[in-house]
């Protein structure tokens, strides 16, 4: 005696196995002419590469002369919206890893007088061990969201 599956219950079985078929040809299809949607962001200089805490990548570009001091364009994925121009320096607060300012203090890429405003930035964005590494002596002269004001009011 044969036994036949109901043609509603094929169709349940088989549709999500079709979709999932459809999804890989679908996304395939869309690598081959150039689309990668689950690649990452690649960076496009130091700035962004800080704020995505790609150390290598932050590294290269220093090699290859960008001024970490220097102001670049961020595209608004990288920290926020409300931060688009931002310094290498600046945006290493965001990754919020004090180990990659360390690397980037290491290159000597970090003078007196910048650390005590990145150690206000990163007051403001709550990244104490990055302050505490960039300030030991402690932030007392830090006014309560200064820092983080003069970096958003360059992107307006």
């Amino acid at each position: 005696m044969t036994t036949r599956l109901p043609l509603a219950c094929a169709v349940a079985l088989l549709a999500p196995l079709c979709a999932a078929l459809a999804w890989v040809v679908l996304v395939t299809s869309g690598e081959r002419l150039g689309a990668a949607p689950f690649a990452g962001l690649a960076p496009r200089n130091s700035a962004e590469a800080a704020g995505l805490a790609r150390a290598a990548d932050v590294l290269r570009f220093l090699r290859m002369g960008e001024d970490p001091g220097e102001v670049y364009a961020v595209r608004p994925e990288i920290i926020s919206s409300a931060v688009l121009r931002v310094t290498t320096l600046e945006a290493t607060m965001w990754s919020r890893q004090v180990e990659l300012v360390r690397l980037i203090d290491g290159q000597r890429a970090i003078d007196r007088d910048e650390r005590a405003t990145l150690a206000c930035l990163a007051i403001d964005l709550g990244v104490d061990d990055v302050a505490g590494y960039l300030a030991p002596d402690g932030t007392r002269h830090c006014e309560p969201g200064l820092a983080l004001e003069r970096v958003m009011a360059r992107s307006r």
